[in-house]
């Protein structure tokens, strides 16, 4: 039962920012769309899922029908790039300025190597719903989604070869520390880990999340992984993943917003983000401070994707507003 209703609660928040392409011509203080007047800007028209920011100014979004942009300054403008699908696009990720990977529904992968100049279709084993995508270099990497499936590649794609599956639950996202342990985490709080990147085994049946869906997990250092999810949960492992442990005091600052979409690391700070907040901590989740937003979101917005690097964090919401902080407090 517990299963059933989390499946309902994933599915009804996944609807909800399904319809956030539906374009909110009206809005009052709209910075996003004042500021990008071509209807194929990121979020105008249609929704934004994942993002991917290799280095400083470089980045690219990935989003509803298909669409993939891209920007060379920062996010000051963004430019469409042809890619040979309309499904929907839900994760995409660089290891550097050339090579990445974006997948989504149908069991769509798609790769390229000149910077996105053009995408190509890589073969999939399934056409399931692949939720989440991982790099380490442009040759090893992992995908994992629908089915309780997780796929690997040693050769940048070209083949991908299933690692496991057949569990009714979609993983929404996957880490690979350097020493390759690495975690899965998915619907019902459930937790995967690997100690190799190649077997992957039950850790966790969602005891420690409580049932709630778990959205993101991150490695941070020393073995110790953050996971969080629905319902403001948001637990760690600090034996390598072993026994996980929930982290407190994230509910009240949560304000109801139920979903902690992502937690990532930054330079000794564990950071994480809801639909309209930003949190962080500087011991490791013990303690939770509300970071500092400069504009104010519009009407409808949710963030819901971040990526960083040596430089600089970048959060990315459906209807395309983009946040950027170099110190993780204050969002610019």
């Amino acid at each position: 039962m517990p299963r059933i209703k989390n499946t309902f609660l994933s599915l009804g928040l996944l609807f909800f920012l399904l319809l956030q392409f539906i374009p909110f011509l009206y809005a009052k203080n709209n910075s996003q769309i004042s500021r990008h007047p071509d209807p194929g800007c990121p979020g105008k028209l249609y929704s934004v899922f994942g993002i991917s920011f290799p280095e400083s100014r470089s980045g690219w979004l990935a989003g509803y029908d298909g669409h993939i942009w891209k920007t060379a300054d920062g996010g000051q403008s963004w430019a469409l790039q042809p890619t040979p699908t309309t499904e929907a696009l839900v994760d995409i990720r660089f290891t550097d300025q050339l090579s990445g990977w974006a997948v989504g529904y149908g069991g769509i992968i798609l790769h390229t190597s000149n910077g996105g100049r053009s995408w190509t279709k890589q073969k999939s084993p399934f056409a399931y719903f692949w939720k989440t995508v991982w790099f380490k270099n442009r040759q090893c990497g992992w995908i994992a989604g629908e089915h309780g499936t997780i796929l690997n590649t040693l050769d940048g794609g070209v083949t991908w070869h299933v690692q496991i599956t057949g569990d009714d639950l979609i993983f929404n996202s996957i880490v690979l520390a350097p020493d390759g342990r690495g975690w899965a985490v998915g619907e019902f709080g459930v937790i995967y880990t690997t100690l190799d990147g190649k077997t992957w085994s039950l850790q966790d049946n969602g005891t420690a999340a409580k049932g709630n869906t778990l959205w993101s997990v991150c490695y941070t250092r020393n073995g110790v992984a953050i996971a969080s999810g629905i319902d403001s949960t948001i637990i760690s492992s600090d034996d390598k993943g072993g026994n996980w442990q929930p982290l407190g005091g994230l509910k009240a600052k949560n304000h109801n917003q139920n979903s902690l979409f992502r937690v990532f690391y930054y330079k000794g700070m564990v950071i994480v983000f809801g639909r309209k907040s930003v949190f962080y901590s500087l011991d490791m989740g013990e303690t939770w401070r509300t970071g500092l937003l400069e504009q104010k979101l519009p009407f409808g917005e949710c963030l819901y994707d971040v990526s960083s690097n040596n430089h600089m964090i970048w959060i990315t919401g459906v209807k395309g507003i983009l946040l950027h902080s170099s110190n993780g407090i204050t969002w610019k």
